[in-house]
């Protein structure tokens, strides 16, 4: 997800700047190395004249040949490098990368109707369903884990991130949260798509409300119920009740007081039996619909 902070109340992190002058000390250090060598070969015994030091210098300073080809070789993998630490300290959205990161197999296929510009909509049903509590809680967490696991560094292994237990915990118990209010299936479901086809900044009635367009704008919905099954199965794929294994069934039932067929089957369920229904086009729908949120925070 190359996507920076769409919703207000992303934090910008105070990075700290790493010094990443070993890698000019490296170019100092050939420099030095290929001095000295030069100094032995002209010296006699343990003296050698300044004007001789200084012609060595100079030759040094002017090479060309095998050490030119190397300042800039040298110089090319810096201009990256550093290009890559800007790059990285834009990437302040840790909590929105841990959401979106099952999604990266649909947003990298072009067939697949979930597009990047589809994700600010999503941030927004996500932290609606969620209310503003947890979803600051979540979204603080996940950045004390960027932080520590970089160490410093301006840089994150976005893999090691991915994958630490803390991360896929906070992934885990946002899907509970949402397969929770998604237990009324269908009347969820349509305020889902009515959040994906819309302008949040036009609708939006303040951090706890949600109220859609005027029905008579009879808004065309690009965003429909394939594209909704698709991401659905995407983002649950990892929590299916099949991928549990003994041990961890367990633990998820001691967590959250239920198995994960209990928590997430119902779900399956639904998207199977959309996938059952016939392919329609675009909806048009209309009625009021407000959807609102407590601002207190709710565990999963």
């Amino acid at each position: 997800m190359e996507q920076q902070d769409h919703n207000s109340g992303f934090q910008q992190i105070d990075e700290p700047l790493e010094s990443h002058g070993h890698r000019c000390r490296d170019v100092v250090v050939l420099a030095v190395r290929a001095f000295l060598d030069l100094l032995d070969t002209t010296a006699t015994g343990d003296t050698i004249s300044v004007d001789a030091v200084r012609r060595i210098a100079h030759a040094v300073m002017n090479a060309e040949g095998a050490l030119s080809t190397y300042y800039d070789l040298h110089a090319m993998g810096c201009a990256a490098f550093f290009e890559l630490v800007k790059s990285e300290r834009k990437r302040t959205d840790f909590y929105g990368r841990v959401i979106t990161e099952p999604l990266v197999p649909l947003l990298n296929d072009p067939t697949s109707g979930i597009e990047r510009k589809n994700l600010p909509q999503f941030f927004s049903a996500v932290r609606m369903i969620l209310g503003d509590d947890v979803y600051t809680e979540y979204r603080d967490r996940c950045i004390r884990v960027a932080n520590e696991l970089r160490g410093g560094s301006n840089l994150l292994l976005w893999p090691e991130f991915f994958l630490d237990r803390r991360t896929l915990d906070i992934l885990e118990e946002t899907l509970v949260t949402i397969a929770h209010s998604f237990k009324r299936f269908t009347p969820r479901m349509d305020w889902f798509l009515i959040v994906m086809n819309t302008d949040p900044k036009s609708v939006s009635l303040g951090s706890t409300m949600f109220i859609q367009r005027n029905p008579d704008e009879k808004l065309e919905h690009a965003f429909v119920e394939a594209n909704f099954v698709r991401l659905f199965r995407a983002l649950f794929a990892a929590v299916h009740p099949e991928k549990y294994d003994k041990t961890e069934r367990a633990a998820f039932k001691a967590k959250y007081g239920a198995p994960p067929e209990t928590v997430f089957g119902p779900l399956f369920v639904e998207l199977a039996m959309l996938d059952q229904r016939p392919v329609v086009g675009a909806a048009k729908r209309s009625g009021p619909g407000i959807e609102t949120r407590k601002g207190s925070k709710r565990k999963p």
